[in-house]
C-alpha cells in the first residue's frame, strides 16, 4: 500500500509532538521539583545557645597593707622629768591609764597658792555684796571685787591643768605599741612620750585604679590575704572621691575586726573586693562581634529566625567566656556562623547537639 508524502509528513508531526511531551514529562516535572530543594539549601543554617541572665558580681583585686584605724603618739604638754613609766610596754590599756608621768615640781604648790588666792578673792567680793546692799559699797567696788575673783578662778583653772598634764594619759583604749621616754629623762613640751594603736577595728588600705573606682562602694564586702598568712574579712568604709594627682588612683579603705589583737600595723596584704550583684550574661568568646558602626555586640536569632544584633558591654571575664551587659531575659544565641549572617537574614538554626548528631 503506497502512502502519499503528506500522510508520511503528518506522522512525523504527532511523533515528534509526542515525544515532546513525554520529554517534558520526563525532566520537566523533575525540573520544578528541584527547584524548591535547591531554595532550600541556600537557606544558611546556624548553631544556636539559649543565654539566661544570672547574678554577676565583679572582683577587684588591691595591693595593700595593713594599718591601724587609730594610732597616737603622745606627746608632753608641759616640760619636765619622767618620773614614772606606769604601763607595760606591750599592754592593753584603758583609756585615761597613765603612760608618762612628770615631776610635778613646783606645780602643786602653785595650786594652793591659786586656792588661797581664789578663796581671799571670794570672800572679798561676798562682802563687798553685802556692804553695797547696805549702801556701804559702790556698784563700781562691787565690780572690782567680782573681776578680782575671775581672775583669782582663771589662775586657779590654770594651775589646776598645769598639775594635770604631769600625767600624760591614754586617750582610748588601745595596745601601749612604743615608749619614746625612759624614767628619768628630761621632757620639753611636744617632745614623745608613748604611741598607742587602737587593737579593734583594724583597716587594710590600698589603691584602686580609675577603671575600677565606678564598681567598688561603700558597705561592698572584701577579703583579705596578708604577709603573714592570716586571712581577714570585712567591708569597705571608705572611697575616696578624688585621684592621687601623681598615680591617678583612689585610696580604698577595707574595715575588718581585730577582736584578739593578732593584727599588725603595716604588713603588706592583698585584698579583693567583691562589688555589688547585677544581672548579666556569660557568652562565649567568639559570640562577640563588630557591626558597621564599630560596635561590641551578639548576634541572635528573634522567634521567627531573623538575625538581630544587640550592642553589649563587656563587664567581665573568665576562663570560659565574658560576663556582659545590655541584654535583656533570654537570647538565642548564635554561637557558631554567626560571622557569615547578616541583621534581618532568616536562617535555620539546630542547637549545638543537633549540630553534632
Amino acid at each position: 500500500m503506497n502512502v502519499s508524502q503528506s500522510v508520511k509528513l503528518a506522522g512525523i508531526f504527532v511523533a515528534l509532538i509526542v515525544l515532546y511531551f513525554l520529554a517534558r514529562g520526563l525532566f520537566g516535572g523533575g525540573a520544578s521539583d528541584a527547584a524548591p530543594e535547591a531554595a532550600a539549601a541556600d537557606t544558611f543554617t546556624v548553631v544556636v545557645d539559649t543565654i539566661s541572665p544570672a547574678e554577676w558580681r565583679d572582683e577587684i583585686v588591691v595591693r595593700g597593707r595593713t594599718k591601724a584605724e587609730r594610732k597616737v603618739i603622745l606627746r608632753a604638754e608641759t616640760s619636765g622629768i619622767v618620773a614614772e613609766t606606769p604601763a607595760a610596754l606591750g599592754a592593753q590599756v584603758s583609756e585615761g591609764d597613765i603612760l608618762c608621768r612628770l615631776n610635778v615640781d613646783a606645780r602643786k604648790a602653785q595650786l594652793t597658792e591659786a586656792r588661797a588666792g581664789y578663796a581671799k578673792a571670794d570672800l572679798d567680793y561676798k562682802a563687798a555684796t553685802k556692804l553695797s546692799e547696805s549702801g556701804y559699797r559702790s556698784e563700781t567696788a562691787v565690780a572690782s571685787m567680782k573681776a578680782a575673783r575671775d581672775q583669782a578662778a582663771a589662775a586657779l583653772e590654770r594651775a589646776r591643768l598645769e598639775l594635770a598634764k604631769t600625767d600624760i594619759k591614754a586617750p582610748f583604749d588601745g595596745v601601749y605599741d612604743e615608749r619614746h621616754a625612759e624614767l628619768g629623762a628630761f621632757l620639753n613640751v611636744g617632745d614623745p612620750c608613748a604611741t598607742i594603736i587602737k587593737r579593734s577595728p583594724f583597716l587594710v588600705v590600698g589603691a584602686v585604679s580609675e577603671r575600677d573606682v565606678a564598681k567598688v562602694h561603700q558597705g561592698d564586702k572584701g577579703r583579705a590575704r596578708l604577709a603573714t598568712g592570716e586571712t581577714v574579712e570585712g567591708i569597705v568604709r571608705f572611697v575616696a572621691s578624688s585621684a592621687d594627682p601623681a598615680t591617678r588612683t583612689f585610696d580604698i579603705e577595707l574595715e575588718v575586726p581585730n577582736e584578739d589583737g593578732a593584727l599588725r600595723d603595716g604588713v603588706t596584704a592583698e585584698f579583693t573586693i567583691f562589688a555589688r550583684e547585677m544581672s548579666a550574661h556569660r557568652v562565649p568568646r567568639a559570640a562577640l562581634v563588630l557591626n558597621d558602626e564599630g560596635e561590641i555586640g551578639l548576634r541572635s536569632l528573634d522567634k521567627d529566625n531573623t538575625v538581630v544584633f544587640t550592642p553589649v558591654r563587656p563587664i567581665g571575664e573568665t576562663p570560659s567566656g565574658f560576663w556582659v551587659a545590655g541584654v535583656d531575659g533570654d537570647i538565642r544565641l548564635i554561637v557558631t556562623g554567626q560571622e557569615y549572617v547578616t541583621v534581618g537574614q532568616k536562617v535555620d538554626a539546630v542547637t549545638a547537639d543537633e549540630a553534632d548528631a
